[in-house]
């Protein structure tokens, strides 16, 4: 039947009828076409929505917020044929997304799939991550960073070259001892460390001297309840009016970001045997 000849029928009801009416209905009964007061418009019902006692198919959109639950729920509701997983990622953004897709397309292009029952799961980073990350490449007074080495001391890791905790810790006293003390010069060393001298305003002749790290390294789980990592930084500082200020460069941290990602991957794809994509689904909306 033309979309001309319902709208007439329509038109028609709208003079005899008071409340809605059905027009015609698909032969599965899915889809009704109902007039409508006031101006008594065609307008199309989904049965599934609204009227029958359960849906004929699941539609859901659901956010876990851990890899074994992500799992879980692909093993739930998904099936090795109809279900596929995706990874986006920007590790230089610092932003990793999976999400499952529970009614994929599969093989058979004869079986297309409406890719509306969706599980997202947002890894979230750990509070050491997110603490020098947060930090990163921001300038700090001396007694600044003296605090901010001391409050996170458990995270120096103690690897060949670098400095170890305790050393850290060391230097970051001497900051703070030296806090009222005016920079005077300083030496780079062949360990690769720095040998800074500090003389007080009315004494120049009292020289105090200390010895700086030009990078160290950290070691602590990029995401939550994850897998640790080692994630290098240099030292820096800069002399202004005699005073010092400070801070450390994270050393290519997309990458330690990669791989806590590629773990996780590894994971996800062994234990659901499901097909995984690296990429963006692309999803209608």
């Amino acid at each position: 039947m033309e979309n001309t000849e319902l709208s007439n029928i329509a038109e028609t009801l709208a003079r005899e009828m008071k409340t809605p009416v059905e027009i015609i209905s698909e032969p599965a009964g899915n889809i009704k076409r109902v007039a409508l007061p006031p101006d008594w418009r065609l307008e199309e019902r989904d049965d599934d929505k609204k009227l029958l006692a359960a849906p004929r198919r699941k539609i859901a959109k659901v956010r876990l917020h851990d890899a074994e639950s992500f799992v879980d729920y692909i093993k739930r509701h998904g099936s090795m044929t109809d279900s596929t997983i995706w990874c986006e990622a920007d590790y230089k953004a610092g932003r990793v997304v999976f999400l499952g897709i529970l009614n994929d397309h599969g093989e058979d292009e004869a079986k297309a799939a409406w890719r509306d029952h969706h599980a997202k799961f947002t890894p979230e980073f750990s509070e050491e991550w997110t603490r020098w990350i947060s930090q990163n490449k921001n300038p700090f007074s001396q007694v600044e960073f003296a605090a901010f080495v001391e409050d996170n001391l458990k995270d120096i890791a103690s690897t060949e070259g670098s400095p170890s905790g305790a050393q850290m810790l060391e230097m970051a006293v001497t900051f703070e001892a030296n806090q009222d003390m005016r920079f005077k010069s300083a030496i780079r060393l062949q360990n690769g460390g720095v040998q800074m001298s500090f003389v007080q305003d009315d004494d120049t002749q009292t020289l105090q001297k200390m010895q700086v790290f030009d990078r160290f390294s950290l070691g602590f789980p990029v995401f939550w309840n994850g897998d640790a990592y080692r994630l290098d930084a240099r030292l820096r500082y800069r002399v202004r009016d005699g005073k010092l200020s400070f801070w450390f460069e994270l050393i290519r941290q997309d990458k330690v970001l990669e791989a806590a990602t590629q773990t996780l991957i590894t994971q996800i794809r062994e234990k659901t045997g499901n097909p995984f994509f690296f990429g963006e689904p692309c999803l209608q909306q």
